[in-house]
């Protein structure tokens, strides 16, 4: 399992105004500013009928492997910096696997490309709808020169690795009500720390209109 930034062709397929993005029903339009930053969910049911998320402790293949063993399966998700059109603001974006993969037959159709060269709109149907999701490409356009300057001003400001960051087990101990007897994982807390990953590739030189 990687976790961090990844390219769109080796990611894992299976205050005041906020720095996050939701996908609202409908249409949402963005331009992908970013490779994918990629992490792991488990959803766990609780003994007292409660759901909680976790990201996927991958200091402690143990604490894995019973998890993976109690039914909890690990979910790829990923986050993406992305122009939110609607106000014109850089936002981080978490995208499942529909979104992904309807970015990434963008990026690998010599036609579009590079994503940073025009906007993508999501849409997003009705809950219960099969697919969710569906992603569509707008017309190649550069960006105003005066959003490089807050692009820079977002990039320093944003810190995703501490939300993706892997889940100590002790934390899902607790929850599930497991005693340490009962496995090999290592129940004194994960180092909290993401592998470095660097930017692959030229795909983000942005350009920007003068």
């Amino acid at each position: 399992m990687k976790f961090g930034e990844v390219d769109w062709n080796t990611a894992d397929s299976s205050g005041g105004k906020s720095d996050f993005m939701r996908l609202e029903e409908g249409e949402n339009t963005v331009r992908v500013m970013s490779n994918p930053i990629q992490f792991y969910n488990h959803w766990c049911n609780g003994p007292d009928g409660s759901k909680r998320k976790f990201n996927s402790p991958i200091d402690d293949p143990a604490m894995i492997r019973r998890l993976e063993d109690s039914g909890f399966k690990r979910t790829a998700r990923w986050f993406v910096k992305v122009l939110d059109r609607r106000d014109n603001q850089f936002k981080a974006l978490e995208i499942g696997p529909q979104v992904f993969n309807g970015i990434k037959s963008l990026y690998t159709n010599k036609r579009w490309g590079k994503l940073t060269g025009y906007d993508i709109t999501i849409t997003r149907a009705p809950k219960g709808t099969q697919p969710l999701y569906s992603v569509t490409p707008n017309p190649h356009e550069a960006l105003p020169g005066d959003l490089k300057s807050k692009l820079q001003e977002f990039n320093d400001k944003i810190n995703l690795d501490k939300i993706i960051a892997p889940s100590d087990p002790a934390d899902i101990m607790e929850y599930m009500k497991w005693t340490s007897n009962k496995t090999s994982a290592t129940v004194t807390g994960s180092t909290g720390k993401v592998a470095d990953q660097k930017p692959k590739g030229d795909d983000f030189d942005f350009e920007f209109e003068e």
